[in-house]
């Protein structure tokens, strides 16, 4: 697979690299600007990173990863504190570890209260815990075939919430279109965005309909985006939740156009999707839209 190339990953040598004794030889830990530590999975084709974003009086961890390992041990080294624990949205690759860090903040949604309720067994992952989607194979720490998601307890969100880690507060975005419950976090005082999967330098979904993954659309995209370009001021940097970290803010325009071209029927280039950027559905149903840096993937009948 083309993902397997050019590793590690060259955007990586851009941020000072932390040394941590829990890291498993999975993950790898960078320090950000804005008093952020920046949590990534490098070894697996999601590239997830999760972050933890330090308050005077407690910590927020955005999102617990894949669940392939442990998890616990590195932000317990990290930070010592209490730990407000907030999911992006509610898929598999972000919710690995929820049931260590409950209860869990998710945005008020049917579907993700659902999978809280039930976990998830390890065929709603399709063909994502391959081997194949393994940088250097499967990790000591994963059996694939006992592999599941164990429910967890939550608490909901709303949007235009207030998070407050004392001394710091963030701002909760509600952000459909990728999913239902897919949130941003604002940290206006750092000019800070956590996107979530919303926008980040790679395949962007925008068609997901099924109990796994809840529903996304376009024009519920397209409506975000356009709210953000409106909302959020430019000198904004955007943090993300794959791959590269941070991203600036003309992505956010770029992603609104990109959809409205998708929405008007004015774009070309599309081309059949990878495996890798398959789930449950059919690769035949969807294609996928190049653009600066990301890709949109939807269903071809928009």
């Amino acid at each position: 697979m083309a993902w397997l190339e050019n590793y590690p990953r060259e955007y990586y040598k851009k941020y000072e690299k932390v040394d941590v004794k829990n890291g498993c030889d999975w993950y790898e830990v960078y320090r950000l600007p804005g008093n952020v530590y920046a949590i990534c999975e490098p070894q697996h084709f999601q590239e997830v990173n999760i972050y933890l974003i330090i308050g005077e009086k407690r910590a927020l961890l955005l999102d617990t990863g894949e669940g392939f390992c442990p998890l616990k041990p590195l932000i317990d080294e990290l930070y010592s504190g209490e730990i407000f624990a907030v999911n992006s949205h509610f898929h598999f690759d972000h919710i690995g570890y929820n049931y260590l860090f409950q209860p869990m903040h998710i945005y008020d949604d049917p579907y993700a209260k659902a999978v809280a309720e039930k976990g998830l067994p390890k065929e709603a992952l399709g063909a994502q815990i391959d081997e194949e989607m393994f940088q250097f194979g499967y990790p000591k720490t994963l059996d694939p075939n006992a592999f599941h998601i164990p429910p967890y307890t939550y608490e909901t969100l709303t949007d235009g919430q207030m998070i407050d880690l004392g001394g710091r507060s963030l701002k909760v975005i509600h952000t459909p279109g990728h999913s239902a419950d897919s949130i941003m976090l604002y940290d206006e005082a750092n000019k800070i965005l956590f996107t979530g999967d919303t926008f980040y330098l790679g395949a962007l979904y925008a068609h997901f309909d099924c109990p796994e993954f809840g529903r996304g659309n376009v024009e519920d995209y397209t409506a975000t985006m356009e709210k953000l370009v409106r909302e959020i001021p430019q000198d904004v940097r955007l943090y993300c939740s794959h791959n590269d970290f941070i991203a600036p803010w003309s992505k956010l325009q770029e992603t609104a156009d990109a959809l409205h071209k998708i929405h008007e029927g004015k774009t070309s280039g599309e081309h059949d999707v990878s495996i890798g950027h398959t789930y449950l559905e059919g690769g035949k149903a969807i294609t996928e839209y190049p653009c600066d840096g990301f890709s949109i993937v939807y269903k071809k009948e928009m």
